[in-house]
């Protein structure tokens, strides 16, 4: 078997094709893996990421149970950099991620990390989502303490996917400051909300106004 495919695991794509190909239910791939049958539906299904390790579970599964039946595993070809689709209006070219617009004073080092970022926030949505929801918590309140729990860190995650979107076009809004800084507007606080998030270490730095020295002020310099 060919090391560098083994390494890209498998596709959603994929997963579908071996289903009509080998007959093959969700519940037979997840109890030749030991994955989740949830995991597995939703990935499948394009609603959820799994890991490169979980993939490679899926592909060796997979590859054994087509040399079996005496059948090829059907290769996806990878088109990411040069398989262009007609657009309207002219050629798109194909990318492995959804399109975001990028701005040119965005390093790439930092484009990287935030869509890493996004990616595993993605994932983790995914699972939340799946979760069972639970009414009537404490005192016969609306939710239960977990599902509370779950909704606060659903829409936390979606909101640092919609800023970290906003940085990679060039628009901040919100910068990194210390634990110490004083809030007076809304902007204060998601900054130093968000300074101590996962995107902390990712937000631009706070540049402080410069302090007007006596004469300037005497001069009435701006």
């Amino acid at each position: 078997m060919n090391t560098a495919l083994a390494k890209k695991g498998v596709t959603p794509e994929q997963i579908r094709q071996a289903a009509k190909d080998l007959d093959l239910t969700v519940s037979a791939i997840a109890d030749g893996t030991g994955l989740s049958k949830a995991y597995i539906s939703e990935f499948r299904n394009e609603t959820r990421n799994l890991s490169q390790s979980q993939q490679a579970q899926l592909r060796s599964f997979l590859e054994a149970q087509y040399e079996a039946q005496g059948k090829a595993f059907p290769e996806v070809a990878d088109t990411s950099s040069n398989d262009l689709l007609q657009g309207l209006g002219g050629m798109v070219q194909r990318i492995t991620r959804p399109a975001i617009l990028l701005s040119d004073d965005v390093p790439k080092a930092l484009s990287e990390k935030l869509l890493n970022l996004i990616d595993a926030n993605r994932v983790k949505v995914g699972e939340i989502l799946g979760r069972e929801f639970q009414d009537g918590g404490f005192f016969g309140g609306d939710f239960s303490k977990e599902t509370e729990e779950g909704i606060r860190e659903l829409f936390a995650l979606c909101a640092l996917n919609y800023i970290s979107i906003l940085m990679l076009q060039g628009r901040n809004i919100a910068r990194q400051v210390d634990a110490e800084y004083p809030v007076k507007t809304m902007g204060d606080w998601l900054s130093k909300h968000l300074s101590t998030s996962p995107l902390g270490e990712l937000l631009p730095l706070d540049q402080p106004k410069p302090v007007k020295t006596v004469t300037q002020i005497a001069k009435g310099a701006v």
